[in-house]
């Protein structure tokens, strides 16, 4: 009896395994889509940023908004144009900032140049621009998409991933 219950926690513990297993197909699917969006807005900035005229200084927007009205996703940045048609958004020095309900800021982007789709809720980062989860993880890219909505990031070039305790501010991963 005791071996049959044995069994029976065995078999369940594999069954429940393999129910949660990495799927790598799905990954490698929902990777191209994403790459394939990465690439259009990586060429929507290119035409974009040669359209940018008169830019706004020292800008605040709200992208994305909790159900209560709270802000969630925002861009600061010292020059932005709005390209009010496309729902593109271009900006230079910028910092786009995640917060969770309660006001905090879990995911924070420092880029140099930037696009953001706000109907897609992703961007691209043209150049160096640094990604930091939470208070303890940097991600470091050149030429980076993200996405807020897949919860997401790819950088295309000279990546580098940094687990320790994070301070905002100091040096820009572009004056380096």
């Amino acid at each position: 009896m005791r071996f049959i219950g044995i069994a029976i926690f065995l078999l369940t513990l594999v069954a429940n395994t393999v129910a949660f297993a990495f799927d790598t197909e799905v990954w490698l699917a929902k990777r191209e889509i994403l790459t394939r969006e990465a690439e259009r807005l990586r060429d929507l900035y290119r035409k974009m940023a040669t359209k940018v005229e008169d830019p706004a200084a020292d800008v605040v927007v709200p992208i994305e908004t909790f159900e209560d009205g709270s802000v969630k996703t925002s861009v600061e940045a010292k020059k932005v144009k709005y390209f009010l048609k496309e729902g593109l958004i271009w900006a230079e020095n910028v910092v786009v900032k995640n917060f969770n309900t309660k006001g905090e800021v879990e995911i924070r982007i420092d880029a140099r140049n930037c696009l953001i789709d706000r109907m897609t809720k992703s961007g691209w980062a043209d150049g160096y621009a640094r990604i930091c989860y939470g208070k303890s993880t940097s991600f470091v890219g050149k030429d980076v998409y993200f996405s807020s909505k897949e919860e997401y990031v790819i950088a295309m070039h000279d990546s580098k991933i940094e687990s320790k305790d994070l301070k905002f501010g100091g040096q820009k991963p572009w004056e380096r």
